[in-house]
């Protein structure tokens, strides 16, 4: 990683934090293609729109589970409270990104095997069993996103990016606006690549695809933190 790429999409203060956030984005896009096609229309990162499908099903719409819906919402959370815990115990941005990454991985691992032996069959157990694992690991990567703090980086979230690039056009800097877009089109991108796995070779490469961005992540981020991040704190 040059310096140039990494001062333009958020200054020197952020280091290579912001493109391995913007690897978790397109982490995101992935997985979120994977539930939506798969695991019975239901978000597992995105809970804004998880919780529009849970008041479609609420309402009795035909194709959407309130189960795995709901499932998914507790699931999220409980990965938030879990990145709660991290988040009080480790020290530096970098080493929480480390092992949040790590987690993830191993969570996300298992949902590998689970679609593996038992493919997505909506409202079945070991469905619903990965829409909740998945949604854990998503809701830690999510909270832990947050604590890293670098802006119009969430990792899950591009409402407000895309807003600003809008309303704000007059009074943007030139790394705002490619901050922005950046992670408006890493989400785009992993929901692209995610589809297209899902539809023409199936669950366990797509859930292999995010395995090796999650390793990529880590390695990078571990790599970083032993020579000497160049991020502050």
């Amino acid at each position: 990683m040059t310096a140039g790429p990494r001062l333009l999409l958020a200054g020197e203060r952020h280091g290579s934090l912001p493109v391995l956030l913007l690897v978790l984005t397109t982490v995101t896009g992935v997985i979120d293609a994977i539930s939506l096609l798969s695991l019975g229309r239901v978000f597992v990162a995105n809970m804004t729109g998880n919780v529009v499908i849970t008041g479609f099903a609420i309402a009795g719409s035909p194709g959407f589970s309130l189960r795995t819906s709901l499932a998914a919402l507790v699931g999220f959370l409980a990965g938030a409270t879990a990145a709660g815990f991290l988040i009080d115990r480790i020290d530096g941005r970098g080493a929480l990104l480390r092992a949040a990454v790590l987690i993830e991985w191993v969570l996300l691992a298992v949902c590998l095997v689970l679609v593996a032996v038992h493919p997505p069959v909506v409202d079945s157990a070991s469905t619903l069993a990965t829409a909740v694992i998945a949604a854990v690991a998503m809701g830690l990567q999510n909270a832990v996103g947050r604590r890293i703090a670098v802006p119009d980086l969430t990792t899950s979230v591009v409402g407000m990016s895309m807003t600003g690039l809008v309303a704000d056009r007059t009074h943007s800097t030139r790394e705002v606006v490619l901050r922005r877009a950046s992670a408006v089109l890493s989400l785009l991108l992993g929901a692209i690549v995610g589809a297209i796995l899902v539809r023409t070779v199936g669950d366990v490469p797509a859930f292999a695809l995010i395995l090796v961005l999650l390793a990529g992540v880590g390695i990078a981020a571990h790599t970083l933190l032993r020579r000497g991040p160049d991020w502050e704190g």
